[in-house]
Formats: C-alpha cells, sequence, structure tokens
C-alpha cells in the first residue's frame, strides 16, 4: 500500500514538473516573439535617425533664409520652427527608448531568449517586454510623423 502511494506521489510530482516546464516554455516562446517584434520596430525606424538630423538641418537652413528675406512670413517661419522642435523630440524618444531598452533587457535576453527561471519573474519581465513594446510603437509613430510633417512643410 506504501508503495502505491509513494509511486502516485512521485507520479504527481513529475506531472506537476512536466506541466510547469511547458507553461515556463509558452511564455518563453510568446517573450522570444514579442522580443523579435519589439526589435523589428527598432531596426525599422533606427536609420530615419539620419533622416531626421538632415531634415532638421534642412528645415534651419530654409528658416535661416525666410527669416532674412525682405517681407518675413511669420507663418512659415513658425511651421519650420514647429518641425524642426517635433523633428528634435522624435529623435529623444529613440534616444531615450533605447537607452531604457537596455537598462531593462540584458543583452544576452535581447539576443538569445529570456533567462528568468521563475514563474514571477518571467511573469514581470514579460509585463516589462509589453511596456517597452508599446512604447516602441509610439516612439516609431512619433518619427515617422515628425518626417512625414517635416517634408510637408519643406514642400510649401
Amino acid at each position: 500500500m506504501k508503495f502505491i502511494l509513494k509511486s502516485i506521489l512521485v507520479g504527481m510530482v513529475f506531472i506537476s514538473f512536466s506541466c510547469q516546464q511547458k507553461e515556463e516554455s509558452t511564455e518563453a516562446k510568446a517573450f522570444d516573439a514579442q522580443m523579435k517584434q519589439t526589435i523589428q520596430i527598432h531596426d525599422d525606424v533606427m536609420p530615419q535617425v539620419s533622416k531626421i538630423n538632415s531634415l532638421i538641418t534642412e528645415l534651419e537652413s530654409e528658416k535661416e533664409e525666410l527669416e532674412s528675406a525682405e517681407e518675413v512670413n511669420t507663418q512659415l517661419v513658425g511651421k519650420h520652427a514647429a518641425a524642426i522642435v517635433d523633428l528634435q523630440n522624435a529623435h529623444d524618444l529613440m534616444m531615450s527608448w533605447m537607452k531604457n531598452f537596455s537598462s531593462s533587457f540584458s543583452r544576452t535576453e535581447i539576443n538569445t531568449g529570456l533567462q528568468a527561471k521563475d514563474k514571477d519573474s518571467i511573469k514581470a519581465k514579460v509585463e516589462l517586454l509589453e511596456m517597452q513594446y508599446n512604447s516602441a510603437e509610439e516612439m516609431k509613430a512619433a518619427i515617422n510623423s515628425s518626417i512625414e510633417n517635416a517634408q510637408k512643410v519643406l514642400a510649401e
């Protein structure tokens, strides 16, 4: 009788461990997929930083020309100034996001996946990554809209 109870107990322990590993594996796979999506946003937006810098330079140059004209079009000068600030804010948002992201996750977690082992650590990392993903989406939208707006101002 004791042998049967011990066998059942050992079996239950093995089952509980295997279920826990599957759950963590599912969490780890979700983390890895979310990490890839987040990094992809960064990789898509990063080349636009040089575009932002060139647009700022171009807008500043045009703004100076507009300000030195005999008849200053204050509305157009204002649009240039606002577009410059918008681009600078988008650039700062990108730099801030990268700093926050790199301080939130180790290089190993970024490159090879989730390193946490216990359930609470995994849950915390998954939630943190979700916040970083949402922040990356906002950063991408800010960069794209600031570039689009700057190009419209330059076309006027």
